[in-house]
């Protein structure tokens, strides 16, 4: 089993490539220790079998409630004994957000909304966005999703993307959302350089695979790999407006340490022109 060492030579003394649900990895505690996605989906099916109407609702609402609040305390407690494990906390805190929204899709999909025989077309593709995608989040960090459809929308994802944000809302996360098919998206992205952005980052958490996969191969094919330059050209220029904005020296006397020169947003803006550039996740990877 490999020992990764962290700061102040602590070490994790797990796996340090075990994959979480949702496939982030690296991460401050064992997926298990954080959040388990076979133990929420489990415990939602017994909820249903013992009730019914309101009292299965407040029941799903509190387990699901618990499961993210019980998981974040974990992740804050180990980021106490390793306070130099930043990234495995955010990589942590995206993963038990990961289960929280894969138990509130099930539980939606599965039992509120069941379609045994769906179409093509009523795919539902539940994907991160954003520094969520990437799988980095801060303890209250915006919950960015996009509901992807192979078409227009049926009734059946209209009804099921209603249902699950008024689930998510009731269970206090800040979403910000969208829906669109892939056509949309790939037009919307071709358009606005922040929504390409955050579709580079994308990830799969719940639902089909058909749409996610489909919307990834043409987002590269079709734009990605054909627009490196302009899109390095973009970023940069977004990088010295944001510069202006935020007092152009990496000096002052209270920085802001994520728009300010030097600053996190910086570090995101060479990881997104080397993943357009040359499709790595890693730094490393370019060596």
């Amino acid at each position: 089993m490999a020992q990764a060492s962290g700061a102040f030579g602590l070490t994790d003394g797990f796996d340090d490539d075990a994959p979480s649900f949702g496939g982030l990895g690296n991460m401050i505690l064992p997926p298990d220790a954080i959040a388990s996605h076979a133990g929420v989906i489990d415990a939602i099916d017994g909820i249903v079998a013992q009730h019914d109407g309101e009292a299965r609702r407040n029941a799903v609402i509190a387990l699901l409630s618990s499961t993210w609040e019980d998981a974040r305390a974990r992740v804050t407690t180990a980021l106490h004994d390793r306070p130099g494990a930043g990234l495995r906390a955010a990589r942590a805190y995206a993963h038990a957000t990961d289960i929280v929204v894969a138990g509130a899709v099930h539980h939606v999909i599965k039992h509120l909304h069941p379609a045994p025989v769906r179409t093509q077309g009523e795919r539902l593709s539940i994907i991160a966005v954003g520094g969520y995608g990437r799988g980095e989040m801060a303890p209250f960090s915006d919950v960015d999703l996009l509901f992807l459809t192979p078409l227009r929308r049926t009734a059946w994802a209209e009804s099921v993307v209603e249902t699950l944000l008024y689930l998510m809302w009731d269970l206090k996360l800040k979403i910000g959302q969208s829906t669109r098919s892939i056509a949309e998206s790939l037009r919307y992205a071709g358009e606005d350089w922040t929504i390409r952005t955050n579709l580079l980052e994308m990830r799969l958490v719940a639902g089909d695979t058909e749409p996610f996969e489909t919307l990834s191969a043409r987002l590269w094919n079709d734009l990605f790999l054909k627009t490196g330059p302009q899109f390095v050209a973009a970023k940069l220029a977004e990088r010295d407006r944001r510069h202006e904005r935020h007092g152009g020296s990496r000096y002052l006397l209270e920085p802001n340490v994520k728009e300010g020169k030097g600053g996190l947003r910086d570090l995101q803006t060479l990881h997104w022109i080397s993943r357009y550039l040359y499709r790595v996740d890693k730094a490393w990877e370019l060596c």
